[in-house]
């Protein structure tokens, strides 16, 4: 599996609420780097989990993926509810052979009314 897909795998897979699964896809030390969570890549997965289930409506979409080395960037679109703009998210993986070591993930709401007219993707 290439790495771009199994970083998708992972999200894929703790928004599903298998964190078994994710986590067999990350080194047992992996680090992540969201500031609203104590550090330990289980304590992000148990919330990326929690936070599918507090909004079971959800959608999470990939809009490109830029990969390099063992760098992966997923750049998505996070709706928490049919109707909402949503969330323009960044998530960065650091691979280490094929499991991941690192992540970092930054948001950013979308706006309903924006002066860019590019819009955010």
């Amino acid at each position: 599996m290439r790495h771009s897909e199994h970083a998708h795998a992972f999200l894929t897979a703790a928004r599903a609420g298998d964190v078994v699964a994710a986590r067999a896809l990350c080194t047992a030390p992996a680090t992540h780097h969201n500031q609203y969570f104590a550090a330990g890549m289980d304590v992000l997965i148990d919330a990326i989990a929690a936070a599918s289930v507090e909004h079971p409506h959800s959608t999470f979409t990939v809009k490109r993926i830029v990969a390099s080395d063992n760098m992966v960037v997923l750049h998505s679109h996070v709706v928490h509810a049919p109707g909402e703009p949503g969330y323009t998210v960044f998530h960065m993986f650091r691979f280490e052979g094929d499991l991941i070591a690192e992540l970092w993930d930054v948001g950013q709401t979308i706006e309903a009314e924006s002066p860019n007219s590019d819009g955010p993707f």
